[in-house]
């Protein structure tokens, strides 16, 4: 129990300060408009927060969210970070790609949301430290978001641990 409140705490408490604190290389918070910022940093400090909340005080429910929810925050980082990185979707499977990013990133504009994430990736990331190689014209995951991925990974399984536990 303690290895997945200390895991999810360390999830957010993470997410929250490279939202929050200029790290410039390590990350692109210095590009951040005031409203990304804070709507970044409001919308995940309540959904992290759920899970932590739930063990603290042996909330069932709470718990089971927690189980799902880091699963599915691991899959739409995957989905915005990853995919992008290894191919670009193309034909139906872009026009799905692009409903599943639009989820993923909460943006539902009327063009391509591929191209849309892309722009706010070079005006925000672009510059930052990544590990993987630079692919011309394609999204990089940086070290501030692989470790962040890592980590998500790591809190979903020591969170289903813990309720089978």
């Amino acid at each position: 129990m303690f290895a997945a409140i200390a895991s999810q705490l360390v999830l957010l408490v993470y997410h929250q300060a490279t939202t929050l604190l200029d790290l410039f290389p390590f990350n692109g918070a210095r590009n951040y408009t005031r409203q990304e910022r804070f709507v970044e940093m409001a919308s995940n400090v309540v959904l992290m927060s759920l899970a932590p909340i739930g063990f603290a005080f042996h909330f069932r429910p709470l718990q089971i969210y927690g189980a799902v929810y880091y699963f599915v925050l691991f899959a739409i980082e995957l989905v915005i970070w990853w995919v992008p990185y290894f191919f670009e979707p193309r034909g139906a499977l872009r026009r799905l790609y692009n409903f599943v990013l639009a989820v993923g990133t909460s943006n539902f504009q009327a063009a391509d949301t591929l191209v849309h994430w892309h722009a706010t990736y070079e005006r925000i990331h672009a510059g930052t430290i990544t590990l993987l190689p630079k692919r011309a014209g394609r999204i990089v995951p940086n070290l501030e978001h692989t470790l962040l991925h890592a980590w998500t990974l790591i809190t979903a399984l020591v969170t289903c641990r813990a309720i089978r536990a």
